[in-house]
């Protein structure tokens, strides 16, 4: 952590000597072109300027990562900048302010995915186009693509930028030009992230819990050295694609299918979805290809099925008894994919070892057996590089003044369920497992979604990331308030003091909210479930959540 910033533009924002005193009124969006430098250490901007409502947004400052055009946003000032944090390193990143007669008088910073590597603009459409938020979002100091972990070659500065640095200064300077624009500061700032946006957020809780008054951290990649293990782990020894015993996608889907069977209606009703998926205890032997009737066509393979069960099985040191990782939950299989995307194994896992725990750029392709991996999971452990593990208990002194959401799909195919599940229980051993943990801190599950979005379940939420209003309504939920709404529900709990009991979540025909609703359920703040208790089954309020056995 002891790096020439250190000392420098952290420690200089945390005592709030940010250059000459912030001149009283407003000003104007491009008058913060000249204004911001001068009060702002190490910065550089490159656009301070107003865009039209109704623009189709687009930027040559876009990154592979997040590419996507930001359709019809409304009318806002565009400032971007680069803040230099070493002689060697600087991050990007930008933050939209609505007009004054639009602002909330909010502010809300949306984290990554995977590696980071860009602004992310897509995902800042809603915040202030829905919620009258000024947002912000960083690039993490390099430009690249989710899953490319080369950037840690640029050096440990760099390092430090991804793991938490470029987050807590954005979110630092950010205010600051916000009090420059609008002549005043927000009443309340929130942090809006899934997956790597997960870990992003829970590392401000943990390191800077001034920071914000509301987290909301999904799916989060929290552990990071150990995630990227197991990814490692489950795409090249435990199921690579040169095994005889390799599951392909064909396989998941048939091996889904039967888990579904078995499984879905344990929750009392038969939806596709299955309720609490660690009470699901599959019997893969009807597929197997001597049962009696197998389909020899889709049949697997004794050692298929011994995949299977290692995949959904936790990961355990081979020398001597200790947990090193989550396995996934039955029926996550169904998507015909985990630790992958779009058919590929997911890149942090190898890159996280090659270029930030060896930084070799001369390895030709990684490779570890299981005990090689092991050695350099302790190595990862004890040296942290970049400082972004996000795993640490002790985050008391956020919980004393701020709320934290987190929440997470039961059938996640890329960070398994229980990394989510764990942390909380984590947290709350930390603190000595207090009656009254729930007041700051609520974990909600979504049965059947995958990550962060998406699945056989009610996923439609309100949930960061989910970019509502884009493409029919996907991610937004069937009503604009508390109750169906996340980000309206940590509002309600940081402003109002009104605890998200529960949310509804709907799943959309198509997957589009034009074409209607299939069904709502309740999501339930962890432990209790969804317990039915008669009626239309597609209706949330014939269920009711409850603590089960």
């Amino acid at each position: 952590m002891k790096s020439t910033i250190a000392s420098l533009v952290p420690l200089a924002l945390a005592g709030s000597a940010l250059g000459a005193a912030l001149p009283s009124g407003k000003t104007s969006c491009h008058d913060l072109w000249t204004k911001a430098p001068k009060h702002l250490p190490s910065l550089e901007v490159y656009y301070a300027n107003d865009v039209a409502a109704g623009t189709n947004f687009t930027t040559p400052y876009a990154t592979p990562a997040y590419p996507q055009p930001v359709p019809d946003v409304p009318a806002f000032c565009r400032f971007g900048a680069y803040i230099h944090t070493s002689n060697s390193s600087k991050v990007q990143f930008e933050v939209w302010l609505p007009t004054a007669d639009q602002w909330s008088g909010r502010f809300a910073m949306v984290g990554n995915g995977g590696d980071a590597g860009g602004v992310n603009f897509p995902d800042m459409w809603a915040p202030i186009a829905k919620y009258g938020f000024a947002v912000a979002s960083t690039d993490t100091g390099h430009n690249g693509t989710a899953g490319d972990g080369t950037f840690a070659l640029q050096g440990p500065e760099t390092q430090i930028d991804f793991g938490y640095r470029a987050v807590h200064l954005t979110t630092v300077y950010s205010k600051e030009i916000l009090k420059l624009y609008y002549g005043k500061k927000q009443k309340t700032s929130y942090w809006l992230g899934c997956s790597s946006g997960g870990k992003q957020g829970l590392k401000e809780v943990q390191m800077f819990p001034d920071d914000y008054d509301g987290v909301i951290a999904g799916s989060a990649a929290q552990w990071w050295p150990h995630l990227n293990g197991q990814t490692y782990r489950i795409n090249a020894l435990v199921n690579p694609t040169t095994s005889p015993d390799y599951l392909n996608v064909s396989d998941y889907l048939v091996i889904g299918a039967e888990v579904y069977k078995q499984c879905d209606e344990l929750d009392g009703v038969k939806d596709g979805v299955i309720g609490n998926p660690r009470k699901c205890k599959p019997d893969l032997s009807p597929l197997l290809c001597s049962a009696p009737g197998a389909n020899q066509s889709t049949c697997l393979t004794q050692g298929k099925i011994d995949t299977m069960h290692t995949i959904w099985a936790n990961w355990t040191a081979t020398t001597r008894d200790e947990f090193l990782f989550y396995g996934f939950e039955p029926g996550a299989e169904a998507a015909g994919k985990v630790f992958s995307v779009n058919g590929l194994p997911f890149g942090p896992g190898p890159d996280y070892f090659r270029y930030q725990v060896l930084n070799e750029s001369s390895i030709g392709t990684f490779s570890a057996n299981e005990t090689e991996l092991e050695r350099l999971l302790a190595i990862a452990d004890s040296t942290d590089p970049g400082m972004t593990n996000a795993w640490n208990p002790n985050i008391q002194r956020f919980l004393k003044k701020g709320k934290l959401i987190t929440y997470v799909g039961l059938a996640d195919t890329l960070i398994p369920t229980g990394s989510t599940i764990g942390y909380y229980e984590r947290v709350r051993s930390a603190l000595g497992q207090p009656k009254n943990f729930n007041d700051a801190y609520r974990l909600f599950t979504v049965p059947g979604m995958w990550h962060c979005s998406g699945g056989p379940g009610a996923y439609n939420f309100g949930g960061p990331g989910q970019r509502q209003l884009v493409l029919g309504g996907v991610g937004q939920g069937s009503s604009f308030d508390a109750s169906h709404d996340m980000i309206l529900s940590i509002i309600d709990w940081v402003e109002k003091g009104r605890a998200p009991d529960s949310l509804i979540a709907s799943k959309y025909n198509g997957g589009d909210k034009r074409n209607g609703t299939a069904f709502e359920r309740p999501l339930c703040v962890y432990p209790k479930e969804a317990v039915y208790i008669g009626g239309d089954q597609n209706k949330a309020s014939s269920f009711e959540c409850k603590y089960v056995g």
